[in-house]
């Protein structure tokens, strides 16, 4: 009876990250967009490089600088790559993100923020628990890599028919803001 209420919470923890993953899509790409116009010229040359990515659908490619691994992930890893600089992101906060999100042993794209139409809000409390665990911590403007093991993620019943049972994942996340 306990499995089959953990399987029937983990169904619709994914099902409501992925209803919620699109909203949080447009609301980064427009504020990137926005913010990339009125920063200097490294700036404005990513701001190009991100409006030509939100053109082109971004599902189904290989994720940028990452090299694919079929080395199972033991537990959550959290790489910042770039450190924001607005408010910290809070457990169980409201954000909006801009995120690509990948197979670890492909490196092929599952979701991305791009394909919903930009950035997207949901509620960390409404998503796998990778991210519950991984964003907490994190300043809005910043960026960060999660490796994501399959037990933090969809687990034995993945989430067909693009994450297979027991995938490990990798997500690159951007804050664009929290409440």
């Amino acid at each position: 009876m306990a499995r089959k209420r953990e399987r029937a919470f983990a169904a619709f923890g994914a099902a409501l990250f992925l209803l919620t993953s699109s909203a949080l899509t447009i609301a980064v790409i427009l504020t990137m967009t926005q913010k990339s116009s009125s920063n200097n010229a490294t700036n404005a040359t990513n701001s190009t490089t991100n409006q030509n990515n939100n053109q082109a659908k971004v599902t189904g490619t290989k994720m940028q600088n990452f090299t694919p691994t079929t080395q199972p992930v033991a537990q959550l890893q959290v790489i910042d790559t770039k450190v924001g600089t607005g408010p910290t992101v809070a457990a169980g906060a409201t954000v909006t993100a801009d995120y690509v999100g990948a197979l670890m042993s492909s490196g092929v794209v599952f979701d991305a923020a791009a394909d919903h139409g930009g950035p997207q809000t949901f509620s960390l409390k409404q998503v796998i628990p990778g991210w519950s665990q991984g964003i907490p911590g994190m300043k809005a403007g910043g960026t960060r890599r999660l490796l994501i093991p399959a037990s933090l993620a969809y687990g034995a019943q993945g989430s067909p028919p693009t994450i297979p049972a027991n995938a490990d994942l990798v997500f690159d996340v951007t804050i664009v803001s929290s409440k």
